[in-house]
Formats: C-alpha cells, sequence, structure tokens
C-alpha cells in the first residue's frame, strides 16, 4: 500500500532552492538562480533562503480533503562539510511530533472561539487562521533566515525536503492518547540540495551540487520556468508592500526576456494586485497577446477585462468577458475547459452589466438601462446556479431586482446575503483568540513569514523516510 502511494505521489510537487539574499530581509538584492553558478557565503553573515515549492501533475489544491490533519511540511537541513547539524526547520520531537514552527502547507482551521479545529470536526469548521495550500499549476515562496556560523571554514550544504504523512501527532493523540508515539509512514514527495562554498571569492560552478540535484529533480526545469515559479509564489503573497510584487516584477520580466508570453501576461497580474493597471498593465497584455506563440486568449481576455473594468471601459469589460463564455476551440476541448462553470467570470460580467446599466440615465434611456439590468441579472442567477451561497451575486441581486421594481426579490436576496456573508467580528474574535493561544500559528499567519533555522528551540530529530519520492 505505501508503495502504491508512493507511486502515485511520483512528480506532483517540485522543490527548488532557487535563491539567496546576502543581508536576510526580504527587501535586499536576490542572488538566483542557484546552479549552475553558486555564490560563496561569508562567515558571520546573514542571508534568506528563497524556497520554491511548486505543484505539477494534481488538479487540486495540495493538499486539499483533510487539510486540516494531513500534515505536509518543508524540512529544511544545514550542514557543514563534516556532516554536523548547523541549522534546521521540520525536525520531528518527542512522540515524532513536527516543529511547530516548521512551514505546513495546510489550513489552519478555526472553530468560532478560536480553538483549532483537529479532530474531524468538520461542522464546527469557522474560519482559517492561514491557508498554506498550493492551487494546481502555482508556485510558494518560502523564507528562511540562515546565520553562517563565524567559525565555518569550507562548505555549507543546505537540503529542502517536502515531507508527508496521513495524519498529524495532535490527531492520533485525540484517538489513542496523549502519550501516542506518530509511527505512521512518512513519504519524501520531493527534494533539492545546494552546497556553498563559505569564505573566498565567488564559487566556481559546482559540479558535484548539479549532480547532486539533478538525482533528486529530472528532468530539471528550463529557467524561465524557475524565474516564473518564483515570481507566482510572490504574487500569490499579495501586495504587503515589502518588496514581494516589486520582486515578482523583476521575476517575470527575466520571463519575458527569457521568451515565454507568461511574463507580460504574468506581470499584468502584479500590475494589478498593486493597482497600476492604467498604462503598464496594459502595455504587458499587449505583449503577452502578440508573442509568438501567444499567451492563452482566454487568459488574455479576462485579465484585459479586469484591467478594462477598473479603467472604466466597461463596454471593452463586457466584450472581454463574454469572448470567454463564447470561446470554443479545439485545445479548450481537449484540456476540458468549460468557462460556463466559473462563478468568478459570471460575477465580474454582471458587474460590469450593472455598472454599464448605471450609464444609461434619463428617460429615454430607460428601456436601454432595464436591458442592461436584465443582462447582469442573468449574470449573477447564472453565478448562483453553480455557488447558491455566492455572497457577491446575492448582494448585486438584491440592489438590482430593487431597480426593476421587483421587491419580494430584492428582499429575498438581501436576506440570502445576510445569511452567507461573514461575520467580520466574530471571525476576528476567533482570529485573535488563536493567536494570542499558539505564538507558532500565530507567526505562520503573517503576512509574510521568514523561518529562523537557528531557533533555540528547533527539532532536530529525524525520521528517514519509509518511502522516497521525486523531486
Amino acid at each position: 500500500m505505501i508503495e502504491a502511494h508512493r507511486e502515485f505521489n511520483e512528480g506532483v510537487v517540485d522543490v527548488d532552492i532557487f535563491g539567496v539574499k546576502p543581508g536576510g530581509a526580504i527587501e535586499d538584492e536576490l542572488i538566483a538562480p542557484l546552479r549552475p553558478e553558486i555564490p560563496a557565503l561569508e562567515p558571520g553573515e546573514d542571508y534568506l533562503l528563497e524556497v520554491v515549492v511548486r505543484t505539477l501533475g494534481l488538479g487540486h489544491h495540495l493538499t486539499q480533503g483533510t487539510a486540516d490533519s494531513n500534515q505536509l511540511w518543508l524540512d529544511v537541513e544545514v550542514r557543514d562539510e563534516l556532516g554536523n547539524l548547523v541549522g534546521r526547520s521540520g525536525g520531528l520531537g518527542e512522540g515524532n511530533r513536527v516543529d511547530p514552527w516548521s512551514h505546513f502547507i495546510n489550513v489552519y482551521m478555526l472553530d468560532r472561539d478560536g480553538a483549532r479545529i483537529d479532530r474531524r470536526n468538520a461542522e464546527d469548521i469557522f474560519v482559517p487562521l492561514y491557508d498554506h495550500q498550493i492551487p494546481p499549476g502555482a508556485g510558494d515562496v518560502v523564507h528562511y533566515g540562515l546565520e553562517v556560523p563565524a567559525s565555518a571554514a569550507a562548505a555549507l550544504t543546505v537540503e529542502a525536503t517536502l515531507r508527508y504523512r496521513k495524519f498529524d501527532t495532535t490527531y492520533l493523540r485525540h484517538i489513542y492518547g496523549p502519550e501516542t508515539a506518530n509511527e505512521l509512514p512518512i513519504l519524501d514527495l520531493a527534494r533539492d540540495s545546494v552546497t556553498f562554498q563559505v569564505g573566498g571569492g565567488a564559487a566556481a560552478p559546482d559540479a558535484d551540487a548539479e549532480s547532486s540535484a539533478a538525482s533528486v529533480r529530472e528532468p530539471a526545469k528550463p529557467l524561465w520556468q524557475r524565474w516564473n515559479d518564483y515570481g507566482i509564489g510572490l504574487l500569490r503573497k499579495g501586495g504587503t508592500g515589502r518588496g514581494e510584487l516589486r520582486q515578482a516584477i523583476e521575476a517575470f520580466a527575466r520571463v519575458e526576456e527569457l521568451g515565454r508570453p507568461d511574463g507580460p501576461l504574468n506581470l499584468a497580474r502584479v500590475y494589478l494586485a498593486q493597482g497600476t493597471v492604467r498604462d503598464d498593465a496594459i502595455a504587458a497584455l499587449e505583449r503577452a497577446a502578440a508573442f509568438d506563440p501567444p499567451a492563452p486568449s482566454w487568459s488574455v481576455a479576462w485579465f484585459s477585462g479586469l484591467v478594462n473594468l477598473q479603467n472604466g471601459a466597461i463596454d471593452d469589460a463586457i466584450s472581454n468577458f463574454r469572448s470567454i463564455l463564447d470561446a470554443d476551440s479545439e485545445e479548450m476541448r481537449r484540456r476540458g475547459f468549460d468557462f460556463s462553470r466559473d462563478v468568478r467570470l459570471h460575477n465580474e460580467l454582471g458587474l460590469a452589466l450593472f455598472e454599464r446599466a448605471k450609464r444609461e440615465r434619463g428617460p429615454a434611456r430607460a428601456d436601454a438601462r432595464a436591458e442592461r439590468l436584465h443582462e447582469a441579472r442573468d449574470s449573477f442567477d447564472r453565478a448562483l446556479v453553480i455557488d447558491p451561497e455566492n455572497v457577491t451575486a446575492h448582494y448585486n441581486l438584491g440592489l438590482i431586482h430593487a431597480q426593476l421594481g421587483d421587491a419580494d426579490s430584492a428582499v429575498r436576496h438581501r436576506e440570502l446575503h445576510a445569511r452567507y456573508k461573514p461575520d467580520d467580528n466574530a471571525r476576528d474574535r476567533a482570529i485573535a483568540i488563536a493567536r494570542r493561544a499558539d505564538p507558532a500559528a500565530d507567526h505562520a499567519a503573517e503576512a509574510i513569514v521568514i523561518y529562523d533555522l537557528h531557533r533555540p528551540e528547533r527539532f532536530e530529530g529525524s525520521r528517514a523516510a519509509v518511502a522516497g519520492g521525486g523531486g
């Protein structure tokens, strides 16, 4: 059974020790990609290691399913040339419990009183403290703080392993008792390692490090893909204002320089996240569409629609969104794409049509206004067929039906919106309780997290995986 699980999970995820930042801060200059050139590290200096985790052969979020009790974490070790442990994040402690200060790819879900959902009590799910799952085909960037020992003289090897087991220790102890050791199998899903010289000038290309990395990551990703994965990981962290989006722009600019339409397409996504959509985003989308081969037409249309909607070009936005719903190509059929099932698309089209209706002013435009309102209503109704609890659709339908004179429908949608919309006060209370109760989870819930490889209380225990995966 274990071997079958190992084979099933082969190649579903990739780990890449992508770069390093001398100085150890998010805003510091990035040296990347690591390999074939590997910089030398200086004794006594601080660095930030940039580790990219990217989903590959799966069609759902990693981990999905029982994400509250699945245990998927990064285990990062730093050792000197003699094999002595210099730094660690992700080690095992008493009862094979994973260090709670590790980076977990999971959802830390809470009930209404701020207690973690940790015993399959799905009926109590209320709000996540954080969600570190990775969507299909996306990347995540995990930051690690590295202090090179002042006594270091030769080399440091960093190894990052993505490890998985079915249930965490907390869950097992609910079942078998508080002294239970977690003996469930651990699968190593992906691994990467880099050896840095310490001291002296810039290191020469490291053939041993290259061959070591190749042994766990075959075939090697092309350079554009490594930059793109890094940029996607930064973009997904959002507009934190601390350099993440700026460095995502730099990453996607490299992708464009390497001849890929993903570069300008993703640059447009960054500009949307920043709110700088008027000129930069439009120019990036035009470049993406002009590539040979071009970026996917539906992606260009989607982001063009968002840009046009923000810029007030409502008719263009409506045309963009409708072109996606009307699209039918051999590639879409081959890949099983059906954008009529995309709630976000119906909502954005509904918002654009509703905004267009507002511009039809005066008695002479009453018929045109009513026509746009009916179109917006139909778009939001289609969203509710897919997601009956969608708050955006219910909110706008409450407004639209009121303007169309259907008071009963307006009241019904207002009531449904009030029923399904998040209770922000209750959410904030639960999150505040959880953050006070669990310092490690509080740290992991920050907008930008740096995991300390030298935390004094770190777990240093290791347990060999019973089945290895690829990288």
